[in-house]
Order: C-alpha cells, then structure tokens, then sequence
C-alpha cells in the first residue's frame, strides 16, 4: 500500500485545563521511606507499651485505694485506744455505770421521777391501741392533688377554701 491510499490522518488539538499551583505539590510529593518506617515503629512502640502502661496506672491506683484504707483503720485504731484509756479511767467508769446500768456507789441518794421511761426513748414509739386503719386510699389522693394542681386556674386562697374543715 502506498501513502496516497491511506487515509489523512486529522490532528487535533486539545488543551488541558490551566494547573493549579497547589496541584503540582501534590502531584510532586513523595513520601520518604524513612518517614513510612518511623510511622510504623511509634505505632508499633504503642502497641507494645500500652499493656504496661495500663498496668503501672492500675498499680498505682490499687495503692492510693490501699493507702486509704491503711489510713481509714488507723485512724479507727486512734479511736479505740482513747476509748480504751477513758475506760482505764475508774471515774469514767463510775459515770457510765451511773448512767447506763443505775449503779450507785454506798451513801449516795438518787432521785427516780416516776412515770418516766427508765431508759430514754430512740424516738420509736409502740402503735397505740386506738389505731384504725384509713379508709381512703392516699396514693389515689396524692395522685388527683397533683393532677389537681397542675391543671387548674384557681387561686390559693379559693383552693383552701375549698378543703374540708377539720
């Protein structure tokens, strides 16, 4: 085949679009192999370590919980050895079996007002005999003052008035 046969081959011109600045950086960058093994040996290094630092860190937080402890049952310890030097005291003593047990020593004259509990009161009282079970149900009660009070447009004073009277 000759040239003339073939077809014209046809030239056209294409342009690119105008470079960024930025993009020539990108394009140019390499990432050093030094940088890549560094990377690899601190994340590396981290893995390794993380177990032992937690270790250490739960260590030293098992000691601050154990010094508290020593310090709680030391100051407990404090504490016992003044009762127990007020107990070695032979007024202390007296004092206590004067109040607590009613001992009196030979010749002394103590007063007992009578109708009175020998022993003070805890503040719990025995139910009397005269007790009755109530015949309203108070959670449904608290349940409608609530709702009550929530929802309406009345006024205190009109509210009082409108409570039975004892």
């Amino acid at each position: 085949m000759t040239r003339s046969s073939a077809k014209p081959v046809r030239r056209l011109r294409v342009s690119l679009p105008p470079e960024r600045p930025d993009a020539a950086l990108v394009r140019g960058a390499r990432v050093p192999g030094a940088a890549v093994v560094t990377l690899l040996l601190l994340v590396f290094g981290v893995l390794v370590l993380a177990p032992g630092v937690s270790q250490y860190l739960n260590q030293r937080q098992q000691t601050a919980d154990l010094r508290a402890t020593v310090a709680q049952q030391q100051h407990d310890l404090n504490t016992l050895r003044a009762q127990r030097a007020r107990w070695s005291d032979p007024a202390y003593i007296r004092a206590q079996a004067g109040s607590r047990l009613f001992y009196v020593l030979p010749g002394q004259t103590v007063y007992r007002v009578a109708g009175l509990p020998a022993r003070p009161t805890t503040g719990a009282r025995p139910p009397s005999a005269t007790a009755q079970q109530t015949t309203t149900d108070w959670a449904a009660t608290l349940y409608g003052s609530l709702v009550t009070a929530g929802t309406t447009d009345a006024t205190t004073s009109r509210l009082r008035s409108a409570l039975p009277q004892k």
